[in-house]
């Protein structure tokens, strides 16, 4: 059941991600699967090619922390995703890059998604 305010939020949100929508920056949903028969478990990638904007990166060599700490904050329109919620899981493709995401703000979805905010750490 849609809510009431999905009419103007989902646009809204969608709108404001295109805004400063990166083309070369690709969402990637790692998915496990378990084989019963072999008993292993298998990896899987979906990616979302231009999946969000990318609003802060940062290296933390600059304020004097060790090597390695580059991150990146992006905004995911989650209805260019599937709808689903990005996970700790998942990855973000950028700058010739894997970086692993960290952190899911807000870390609850409710009832209707519209767009999140991830961290990301260079993998």
């Amino acid at each position: 059941m849609a809510a009431p305010q999905d009419i103007w939020a989902r646009p809204l949100a969608k709108s404001l991600v295109d805004a400063f929508r990166v083309p070369s920056l690709s969402y990637i949903r790692v998915s496990t699967t378990y084989n019963t028969t072999t008993g292993l478990t298998t990896d899987s990638e979906t990616t979302y090619t231009g999946a969000g904007a990318l609003i802060k990166s940062n290296n933390n060599e600059e304020v004097g922390e060790t090597a390695g700490n580059e991150a990146i904050h992006v905004w995911l329109d989650l209805q260019g995703i599937g709808d689903i919620y990005p996970t700790t899981n998942d990855l973000i493709d950028y700058d010739s890059k894997k970086w692993r995401i960290t952190n899911v703000d807000p870390q609850y979805s409710g009832d209707t998604k519209y767009a999140c905010k991830v961290i990301a750490f260079a993998a």
